[in-house]
């Protein structure tokens, strides 16, 4: 199986006829260019984001990888960057690979399909959301299976896209930290409990249990999971953020 990389995006929105702001959100395989979700979100929320991409895993198993750019709810502006969304993918075992802030080429292939998109669909737009989420799907299987692609040798995506054989899971699987690590769960308001003092991490690990490795007296390493989050001085009461990932 190829080490799946899909992209997402939002088109960029328009009105339709009847004055409805329209908001595509798009979903591809990297490998095939396969169009694998082109639907209107009524708000660029978490909720329906998550609830979209995790249809598409359902119907097509899940990726390796997700690409995205920088704006919510893909990455927030906390703790590395990091948001509810890229979390759960995380949980899931799936990298999130975040593109360069004002650099869409590197997300070109996407950003590609866009134009066609726009060129197709939406000169003029449809006379409402729903007639223009016809035109979206019509698009799509036309784009996926009747259009030929010079980058692929002139075939189409399906006939070279592959489903993942890595099903999303019924429940997010556990997870254990190795043993010897301290163990702290970040509460409502990001903080954990170290000695009766509050130490803040992030909102966005609300609920999470972090594991902390001691280094040398009084200096921790703090991790997520496999993730490396930051450092803790349990002396100064300090926690400090890794690098940021981009």
């Amino acid at each position: 199986m190829l080490d799946q990389l899909w992209c997402m995006d939002f088109k960029g929105y328009f009105v339709t006829g009847d004055g409805k702001r329209c908001d595509p959100f798009t979903i591809t395989d990297a490998h095939s260019r396969y169009l694998i979700r082109c639907q209107i979100v009524s708000r660029m929320d978490l909720s329906q984001v998550r609830a979209i991409c995790d249809a598409a895993m359902r119907e097509y198993g899940m990726p390796a990888r997700i690409r995205t750019d920088n704006g919510a709810p893909f990455a927030g502006t906390g703790l590395l960057g990091l948001s509810k969304l890229s979390l759960g993918w995380m949980k899931l075992g799936i990298v999130h690979e975040r593109i360069q802030a004002g650099r869409p080429q590197q997300n070109g292939r996407h950003e590609r399909m866009h134009r066609t998109l726009k060129e197709d669909t939406t000169r003029p737009p449809a006379a409402s959301l729903r007639a223009q989420q016809s035109r979206f799907d019509n698009f799509r299987y036309v784009f996926n299976n009747e259009r030929p692609h010079e980058a692929l040798n002139n075939q189409v995506p399906a006939s070279l896209y592959q489903p993942s054989s890595v099903r999303l899971p019924r429940k997010l699987p556990e997870f254990n930290y190795p043993k010897g690590l301290l163990l702290r769960r970040v509460n409502n308001s990001g903080d954990i409990s170290w000695h009766k003092n509050r130490i803040f991490i992030s909102e966005v690990f609300r609920f999470e249990e972090l594991a902390f490795e001691l280094i040398t007296p009084g200096f921790y390493r703090v991790f997520f999971r496999d993730m490396e989050i930051g450092e803790f001085n349990s002396e100064e009461l300090r926690f400090r953020a890794a690098r940021r990932v981009v």
